[in-house]
């Protein structure tokens, strides 16, 4: 009985220090890697960078700031404003500050937004009600065997409501539960365009009301044409409804009033593992996808075709020298969360090679001899070398915390 209960506590003990020590020495040996600010010059239709605090172009050439915000008319116009150094035109076009405006926009994406929890219940705005800004509605709807609409005061399901906008569903081949429900439930926008809804068909639809009516339309898309995350924007150009990341990795937009499903020339996109930022202007996109070894920009022009683009890679985590060391001295790691989710959960990762067998043999023969100097004879000894040789640094440190007499 107490070598079981023993036994519990070692096991406890691995669990817990599989979860501390790797944490505790990335806190003590980590150091992190900032990956530059790249961005495309309408100017010099060239690269400029900033990185550890130094302004330089494509060149290698090294850059005041005075010169980077020149570089950058359209990202600093404020600032060049006030200065006095905007110029009066950029590509043969006038400098219109309102126009600028109007055609910039700016859009992050991390992993862990994917993997995030849903409400599962969202507000429906009204989209023209004629008012200057927006309302909360008092009820929320869902989309599970219905569409259907819960009163928020009173935590009732208004039948007329949901009656009428589930057959128009159910007219336009909408099938139940709904896989996906995406869109911007924020008063903080311009207008509201509703949501993009993707059914057990996995055939997307845009849902929104207008004027207490249902508007439901069903998007064309190529056949097998399936999505797994979808992000709608608000941006002054109303060019499109939002981005779309296809099973397949594929980027798209989805034009707004004409519905054209666009996909950007834009290849090697992992949404599930890196971080995407989109930079709009006047004359170009800036994609950005940085990831834990790497950064790629490519530079769309406002038709959405190939203009340039710029790779950088850099060692990982893991494979500097610090990750070797983490290899060699933890063959697994357990942690509480994960760069990749938004969820608090136990994320199991192993070491990438073998190293730790060598290390974990060496703290099999020191727990041998702390056995010879402790004269201890047991045959159960066998089973804490057998912790140590599976567990390594974690199962040496437990079987000598709670000792076996």
């Amino acid at each position: 009985m107490k070598n079981i209960s023993r036994y519990i506590l070692i096991a406890i003990a691995v669990l817990a220090f599989m979860v501390a020590l790797p944490e505790l020495y990335w806190l003590a040996f980590e150091k992190p890697i900032t990956s530059p600010f790249v961005m495309y010059s309408c100017v010099d239709d060239d690269f400029v960078f900033i990185h550890n605090g130094v302004r330089s172009d494509n060149k290698g050439n090294e850059l005041t700031l005075d010169e980077y915000e020149q570089k950058l008319p359209l990202l600093n116009i404020r600032q060049l404003l006030v200065s006095g150094t905007m110029p009066d035109t950029i590509k043969g076009i006038p400098v219109d500050p309102q126009e600028i405006n109007a055609h910039r926009s700016y859009f992050r994406f991390k992993p862990a937004t994917m993997n995030a929890p849903k409400p599962g219940i969202y507000p429906l705005f009204e989209s023209e009600s004629g008012r200057a800004q927006l309302q909360m509605p008092k009820d929320f709807f869902r989309i599970k065997n219905r569409m259907e609409f819960v009163d928020a005061a009173s935590n009732t399901v208004d039948e007329e409501k949901t009656q009428m906008f589930t057959a128009v569903l159910q007219n336009r081949g909408f099938r139940f539960p709904a896989k996906m429900i995406e869109g911007l439930p924020t008063t903080r926008k311009s207008c509201d365009e509703g949501y993009l809804v993707i059914d057990d068909n996995d055939l997307l639809y845009h849902v929104k009301m207008i004027e207490g009516k249902p508007y439901v339309k069903k998007v064309d898309l190529p056949e097998g044409m399936r999505f797994k995350y979808i992000n709608c924007v608000d941006f002054k150009d109303k060019k499109y409804y939002g981005y779309l990341f296809s099973e397949d990795n594929g980027l798209y937009v989805l034009t707004q009033d004409d519905y054209q499903l666009i996909k950007w020339p834009v290849e090697g996109l992992d949404p599930e593992k890196e971080e995407i930022r989109i930079y709009g202007d006047l004359f170009n996109y800036d994609i950005v996808a940085v990831g834990e070894d790497h950064e790629n920009v490519t530079v769309l022009d406002y038709n959405y075709q190939m203009v340039d683009k710029y790779e950088e890679t850099w060692l990982s985590r893991e494979e500097r020298k610090e990750g070797r060391i983490a290899d060699l001295l933890f063959p697994a790691r357990i942690s509480l969360s994960d760069q990749y989710s938004s969820f608090i959960n136990f994320y199991f990762s192993r070491s990438t090679g073998y190293a730790w067998l060598i290390f974990n043999l060496i703290l099999v023969i020191g727990q041998f001899i702390i056995f010879r100097f402790r004269k201890l004879k047991n045959k159960s000894q066998f089973i804490d070398l057998g912790i140590v040789a599976v567990t390594g640094i974690f199962g040496f440190i437990a079987v000598n915390i709670f000792p076996n007499k």
